[in-house]
């Protein structure tokens, strides 16, 4: 929830700050319109504006930056699960410990390219969207660059339609019943998406889910014989 939490706070920055200085430096203009009526006039005053300069450029950084947070986000967060389904212990930090951010920007951007050209239909941004949703996991976990982690993704969602599709769902049901809940929800929603869609990958895949309470690994001891007591002490 901590990740969530400063990566909210994060994304409220760069998108609020930028609005609010560009309205803040906005140009008004005030304008009465009088309209005659046949007993006496009636008058309406319309206040419009428009950004300036200085304004446009705020909010077109505002809007790089808030790019750059969500792809860092997606990648902390995708990193968290995948050492979670490893068998990891994962902290607070791991989030901010992302994998591969470089390769998820690229994929958010290729994606929304991809769906802006198909947005003109109804079905082809969904469409888009379902077949890439393993990309990012796949750019995280093995290191593929975008073009590949998009392959691999539309071949894993190609080859496995039904698990993919329930997946998909559960995902979006998860996300959906956070934001209802006053968006609070989506504290719990998010992260529990980001495990399904990891758990699913790496079953689609054949990549190894580590089991709820599994042991971690035996501790190794040096080969030979235990070393014997310290100098001058007896064995017991």
């Amino acid at each position: 929830m901590v990740p969530l939490i400063v990566y909210g706070l994060l994304l409220s920055a760069v998108i609020g700050i930028p609005f609010a200085i560009a309205f803040g430096t906005a140009d008004y203009e005030t304008e009465t319109v009088t309209t005659e009526f046949g007993n006496g006039s009636s008058y309406e005053t319309t206040t419009t504006g428009s950004f300036t300069a200085l304004g446009w450029i705020v909010i077109i950084l505002g809007s790089i930056a808030a790019i750059l947070v969500a792809a860092y986000m997606q990648a902390g967060l995708t990193t968290a699960a995948l050492d979670i389904a490893d068998g990891r212990q994962v902290g607070v930090g791991t989030a901010f410990k992302p994998r591969n951010v470089g390769g998820v920007l690229l994929i958010t951007l290729l994606v929304a390219l991809a769906t802006s050209i198909v947005t003109c239909t109804i079905v082809g941004p969904l469409v888009v969207a379902f077949f890439a949703m393993f990309a990012v996991v796949a750019a995280v976990d093995k290191g593929f660059s975008p073009i590949n982690a998009i392959k691999s993704s539309v071949e894993t969602v190609r080859a496995n339609l039904g698990p993919s599709a329930l997946s998909y769902l559960v995902q979006y049901a998860a996300v959906m019943v956070g934001y209802i809940a006053c968006g609070i929800g989506m504290l719990v929603g998010v992260p529990v998406a980001s495990l399904i869609q990891v758990y699913t990958y790496r079953k689609l895949t054949g990549g190894h889910v580590a089991e709820i309470g599994q042991p971690g690994p035996a501790p190794s001891f040096p080969p030979g014989p235990p070393p014997g007591p310290p100098p001058g002490q007896p064995y017991a």
